[in-house]
């Protein structure tokens, strides 16, 4: 299974991935038919993603012309520690194509990402997992030890 960087081409199936795991995966539910508009915004959010060096989206081909799978992949920048460096990475909107799970292709979509971040300079990566998808993570080498020391949270600006 091919895994690439993702071009502007990909964008409108990465939406399509983007809506499958929100409207499949997400622990709350998600209304994209009140948000007409949404596809538009998404496309547009994942073209600049595109753009930008400190951010990526790998993808692989299906069949018929739809993507199997995507990851995006960003580095953030922090003030470093005494035991940690500045770059950390970031990986998010993972999803494969229901009728290509369980294939290996998260798998390999996980460390195209991973390798992309390594060779920015990250020391770790994060990531937020959907409830279904703990256990994947784990596989991959994540652990939620970091939740009991640093609480996620979130605010609207």
């Amino acid at each position: 299974m091919q895994v690439r960087v993702a071009t502007d081409a990909d964008v409108p199936e990465i939406v399509r991935l983007k809506a499958l795991i929100m409207t499949s995966s997400y622990p709350i539910e998600v209304d994209l038919d009140g948000h007409p508009e949404w596809p538009d915004r998404a496309a547009a959010g994942i073209r600049d993603m595109l753009e930008h060096p400190d951010y990526t989206f790998f993808v692989s081909d299906g069949e018929d012309g739809r993507l199997a799978g995507c990851i995006s992949a960003g580095i953030t920048h922090h003030v470093p520690g005494p035991e940690w460096g500045p770059r950390h990475a970031y990986v998010a909107d993972m999803c494969v194509d229901e009728s290509r799970r369980g294939q290996g292709l998260g798998r390999a979509l996980m460390e195209a990402a991973l390798v992309w971040c390594r060779q920015r300079g990250a020391q770790s990566a994060r990531l937020d997992a959907t409830p279904g998808a703990v256990a994947i993570y784990q596989r991959l080498g994540f652990d939620r030890s970091a939740d009991d020391l640093f609480p996620a949270m979130r605010r609207l600006l």
